[in-house]
């Protein structure tokens, strides 16, 4: 088993804004506390020796989240993932 650290989910969701780093849809729907519902995925999984870091996270509707994990195209997504992640970290630190 693998340890996640809540901080880094709080931080790529709130990064996130409610709309999804993958296809820049809106959140599906609101969690019953009233959140945006997205999900936090490791681009590169941490059962492969990826890090529980922000860097490598993004915040994802669902749909993108079994398309970054399923699809035929999962590899060639991930790799956009992760360009839009350091996108949006440089913006965040500038």
């Amino acid at each position: 088993m693998y340890v996640r650290s809540r901080d880094v989910r709080d931080y790529v969701l709130a990064r996130a804004g409610g709309v999804c780093e993958g296809c820049a849809g809106p959140a599906p729907f609101a969690t019953a506390s009233g959140r945006p519902y997205l999900e936090a995925h490791h681009i590169r999984r941490l059962s492969d020796g990826g890090p529980d870091d922000p860097r490598h996270v993004a915040g994802i509707c669902p749909n993108c989240h079994r398309r970054a994990h399923y699809a035929s195209d999962r590899s060639a997504f991930n790799a956009v993932l992760q360009r839009k992640v350091n996108e949006r970290e440089a913006n965040l630190e500038n």
